[in-house]
């Protein structure tokens, strides 16, 4: 298995951890809050999602912009994240505040890890992962990636998940 074969030399790897604030917001419209983002991302940052996975706490991103430095896609995910969550808890009206796009706090939203996890950049980008070995963890990773609705792996099988997805051909 020769992950070279398997990566887009351009994209650029992510691990993104949620900090507290996933805690005050129910995870399906967290979910929702980080893929219309990521969205926003694509059609105003010209960025290239090939993969993407988003849990209960973190959020798996591969992606490319030939147009925009992969920082300041992520700046500018990380405010369109702090709109979103602004505007449901006003919606919610149990948050009237609006520090999180005011103080510049929303690059606190997340901390930035490098992604390293072959088995989930292969997944997530519609390649066959396989083993010489039973692997449960693996087995485990797979059921869940594709019963999930906020991954792209539903885009490789012929779906369509939330998030606009340029596929990496195999």
């Amino acid at each position: 298995m020769d992950i070279k074969k398997h990566t887009h030399k351009e994209a650029h790897y992510q691990l993104l951890v949620m900090h507290s604030w996933r805690y005050e917001i129910p995870q399906e419209q967290r979910n929702i809050i980080i893929a219309e983002a990521l969205n926003k991302c694509t059609v105003d940052k010209d960025f290239k999602v090939y993969g993407y996975l988003i849990t209960n706490r973190r959020v798996f991103l591969i992606g490319h912009s030939k147009t925009t430095p992969f920082q300041k896609v992520l700046q500018y995910f990380y405010k369109k994240v702090a709109l979103g969550i602004m505007r449901y808890k006003n919606r919610n009206e149990t948050y009237k505040e609006k520090h999180l796009l005011e103080s510049k706090v929303h690059h606190n939203l997340f901390t930035e890890y490098p992604f390293y996890n072959k088995s989930i950049k292969q997944s997530i980008t519609g390649h066959k992962v396989e083993f010489p070995y039973y692997d449960p963890h693996l087995k485990r990773l797979q059921e869940y990636i594709h019963h999930h609705n906020y991954c792209s792996a539903l885009d490789y099988s012929g779906g369509k998940s939330p998030v606009i997805v340029h596929q990496i051909e195999a």
